[in-house]
């Protein structure tokens, strides 16, 4: 009876899951692109792998949650028979809410001449504004000034005074490749979103100041905050820097943001480099090399390293070189900057073994200079200890017949 009772829980169970694996593997299939198109937190999703009517309208809504019911429903204006692009617009007020609330958001799509038939179920969104994305500013010049003009601020969409505090600190960019892809889009007049997959993802813990002005009191939709983090914009120190910026929400979730403040001093080109003409290692130590640069002030000081015969030694980037085998090598050292080249002609020789005062010369020498060398008639090793070694024995042969006798004793015992 339990048995048919098992099976019977079981195929209401599998006839319970199947509309959810089918409504699951529907949605795996569908591929989400996204477009953040404005500084004010706008967004566009396109889907892909849908199955729509060009005969019918559709419609989306943005909840919170996957389980959370759809209130208000918006036109979709751009479709195919395959494919939606949805606009999530912060000007709305339930989208905005929602993007204010999470970072990750829930999109359906039905029909809307059949409300009932759900195009695509709740399917998960990104609605985290990327960080060079989040104010109307990507990059500020060191020293640059600001003023209490709403137009000439600092301004993001989301915040005002009315709904959040607004803070900000420094960090320098010390990624070589960062600051060379800055350069570039700099010289090429580029568009500076292009840095943004290499900039730094993770936020500051600590350390954040207020802005020294921030302002926009706008209690009915808790938008366009401005003002300016300094009055003059200034970095510690000489170089590229994110200048973070953060806005803690009340019942809002933290927003989190960045611009670029370029302090980047003229870069002073590289004329030469250079390195010891000769060098030996002994086998089994490693040399390390150093360049000189001239000046030694240039901006650009990243070298490759390369060894004419790895199998006698080799160099990493570091310049530092691993004897490989006795012989000689030509270790080169190239800039970047210039394409400059310098040479050092690397011996590698036999390991340097230490004599000894012996008569025989193969001893090792000791701190007080007498022959450490061993007699040869001596055995190495411990010498066993024999009368540990039998006491131990004895010892143990003792308590394995004191145990048979005694389980003898108790077995005769037990059996009167």
């Amino acid at each position: 009876m339990k048995k048919k009772i098992l099976i019977i829980l079981l195929i209401i169970l599998t006839a319970l899951c199947i509309p959810m694996i089918t409504k699951a593997a529907e949605n795996t299939s569908v591929g989400i692109t996204r477009n953040i198109y404005s500084n004010n937190g706008s967004m566009k999703f396109s889907f892909t792998g849908l199955e729509l009517n060009k005969e019918h309208e559709y419609e989306f809504g943005l909840t919170k949650t996957a389980a959370t019911q759809v209130e208000q429903w918006h036109d979709i204006t751009e479709y195919t028979t395959s494919s939606a692009t949805v606009d999530v617009m912060t000007t709305t007020t339930d989208l905005r809410d929602v993007i204010n609330a999470v970072d990750t958001g829930y999109i359906r799509i039905r029909d809307k001449s059949d409300p009932n038939k759900i195009v695509l179920e709740a399917t998960a969104v990104d609605l985290k504004i990327p960080f060079l994305n989040l104010t109307n500013y990507t990059v500020i010049p060191n020293g640059k000034e600001f003023d209490s003009n709403q137009s000439q601020g600092i301004q993001i969409a989301l915040r005002c005074a009315s709904n959040s505090t607004a803070y900000y600190q420094y960090e320098k960019i010390t990624d070589t490749e960062i600051i060379n892809k800055y350069k570039e889009l700099k010289a090429n007049k580029g568009d500076y979103l292009e840095l943004q997959s290499l900039l730094k993802q993770t936020t500051p813990t600590s350390n954040w100041i207020k802005w020294n002005y921030w302002n926009g009191y706008n209690y009915a939709t808790g938008m366009n905050g401005y003002g300016y983090t300094q009055e003059s914009i200034s970095v510690p120190d000489s170089g590229l820097y994110y200048m973070w910026v953060y806005f803690s929400g009340n019942n809002l979730k933290n927003v989190y943001g960045y611009i670029l403040v370029d302090n980047l001093q003229p870069d002073i080109a590289l004329d030469g480099i250079s390195l010891p003409k000769t060098q030996t290692v002994e086998l089994g130590t490693t040399l390390k090399l150093s360049p000189t640069f001239n000046p030694s002030n240039a901006t650009n000081k990243i070298v490759t390293w390369s060894s004419s015969d790895e199998s006698v030694a080799t160099v990493d980037n570091a310049g530092k070189i691993t004897p490989k085998k006795l012989g000689s090598t030509i270790i080169t050292v190239t800039s970047q900057d210039g394409k400059k080249k310098a040479t050092c002609t690397v011996t590698v020789t036999s390991k340097t073994s230490s004599s000894g005062s012996s008569s025989t010369g193969t001893g090792s020498t000791g701190t007080s200079g007498t022959s450490s060398q061993k007699d040869p008639t001596t055995a190495s090793g411990k010498m066993p200890q024999t009368g540990i070694y039998s006491g131990i024995i004895i010892t143990t042969i003792a308590l394995a017949g004191i145990g048979i006798f005694t389980f003898k004793k108790y077995r005769n015992l037990r059996d009167i």
